[in-house]
């Protein structure tokens, strides 16, 4: 079971420009911090909507979040071919990932048209958050949302029923 305070971070690409969703993650991180030092890092979002250009696009973005990967840290990519997780499923995860020697759990976000290979290939583990396809500012949120719940259920709180 987690002991003390434990350090996660969110590398994401692009800004989060929904009001609501800066609300909910500002919300969410709150709920987080006692749990865990977490903070998120937004990296340039390439410009460009035209899906010809989507693999380019990745392998820049992909170049950057590789840039800005500590080194030593544990990494787990979302990415809509990962792992799913129940909610217990996720907590058990990051319960025993943070118990490992892990000294940083980082999650790769990717922009809009989602991680280059190369990004989920270096990756300790690959997770997807549903089969659905959200926005990648939804799934800030959601993520954040999933995490304050696996520290409720890892610490017994009464958050999830």
């Amino acid at each position: 079971m987690l002991t003390g305070i434990v350090k996660l971070s969110l590398i994401c690409i692009g800004k989060t420009r929904e009001r609501f969703v800066q609300d909910g993650i500002a919300k969410y991180l709150r709920y987080v911090k006692p749990y865990a030092d977490i903070g998120i890092r937004e990296l340039k979002q390439e410009k460009g909507a035209d899906l010809r250009n989507a693999p380019a696009i990745r392998k820049r973005e992909g170049e950057r979040i590789t840039k800005a990967l500590p080194l030593g840290v544990f990494t787990a990519a979302l990415d809509e071919g990962g792992r799913e997780f129940t909610s217990h499923e996720f907590a058990a995860f990051l319960n025993s990932t943070m118990e490992s020697g892990a000294r940083e759990l980082v999650f790769i976000l990717g922009g809009a048209f989602g991680l280059d290979e190369s990004v989920t290939e270096r990756a300790n583990t690959v997770i997807a958050l549903s089969r659905w396809t959200l926005t990648h500012e939804m799934a800030r949120l959601v993520l954040l949302e999933q995490i304050f719940r696996a520290f409720t259920i890892i610490k017994g709180k009464t958050y999830h029923y």
